[in-house]
């Protein structure tokens, strides 16, 4: 792997790759990037911030982003961190804009970001049936990728 600083221009995609995600990365300079033939992961004072298209916790929790949160209570976060999907019951409260498919990001009562995933359904539709799976998950505390970096 070869790290180097993102130029001006893959700078600006860089940070229209984010606002897919509602993440505003505009305070972040001298972003760096790594890839190889399996990887890429883009660095933000040497912390990992993206790594193969997901946005990592490092930059989750650096960002404090404001949309596609869901918090959890405390009795779902082991589970989480034992790689298990987010199942609605344990959903504490949920951005309603929130669309099937979204990215959305998933914090524990005292606002640390533990995870992320891909919501199962519409936050409509979950918070009013409150049953079944709700949101498969991504990358997690711990995980294979928080591991690897």
């Amino acid at each position: 792997m070869s790290r180097h600083i993102l130029s001006k221009k893959d700078y600006k995609n860089f940070m229209q790759r984010l606002q897919q995600f509602n993440i505003d990365g505009t305070s972040m300079a001298d972003i760096e990037i790594d890839s190889n033939k399996k990887n890429e992961i883009y660095y933000f004072s040497g912390k990992p911030i993206f790594y193969n298209g997901i946005p990592t916790l490092y930059l989750i929790n650096y960002l404090k982003v404001r949309t596609h949160t869901v918090t959890v209570d405390n009795g779902a976060v082991p589970h989480l961190m034992n790689g298990s999907n987010l199942f609605a019951p344990g959903i504490v409260e949920m951005d309603p804009e929130i669309k099937k498919n979204d990215m959305v990001f998933i914090k524990n009562r005292e606002g640390l970001y533990v995870a992320i995933g891909e919501a199962n359904d519409d936050a409509q539709n979950i918070m009013s049936t409150r049953k079944g799976e709700a949101v498969r998950i991504l990358h997690y505390l711990n995980d294979k990728i928080m591991k690897y970096l």
